[in-house]
């Protein structure tokens, strides 16, 4: 029974603690790893971001400042602030606080009802 117990705590340990997310203090930091397509660079500041065309491949750099609200993000180049839409499976793992410089990578959402956003399909730990 107690190896039954025992065996239950380390799946749902290991399911739920490798979800990675945002989180406001230091904690364990997973990464996983793939290919990123480096000749088509779309780097632009978040000024250059919140003022580029709906549906525009915007790549960031900078840091994300707190969480919003679920999968809603404030991210900060060090200038201006944008939203950063960050769906849960982007994540892949990655955990991220706010000393963290990270890039994202994803596409300009300019909904006229709405803040300008970032709709973030990857994400990559810089330091």
């Amino acid at each position: 029974m107690k190896k039954i117990i025992l065996s239950l705590a380390l799946i749902c340990a290991s399911v739920f603690g490798a979800n990675g997310g945002f989180v406001e203090n230091e904690a364990n930091k997973m990464q996983k790893g793939g290919f990123v397509d480096t000749t088509k660079s779309s780097k632009m500041s978040v000024r250059e971001a919140l003022n580029a065309k709906d549906d525009s491949r915007a790549i960031l750099q900078g840091k994300i400042v707190r969480e919003i609200k679920h999968e809603k993000y404030l991210f900060s180049d060090g200038q201006n602030n944008i939203i950063a839409d960050i769906d849960d499976d982007v994540w892949l793992g990655l955990t991220i606080t706010p000393n963290d410089l990270i890039e994202i990578e994803g596409y300009i959402d300019n909904d006229a009802f709405e803040r300008t956003e970032v709709e973030v399909k990857r994400i990559k730990k810089l330091q």
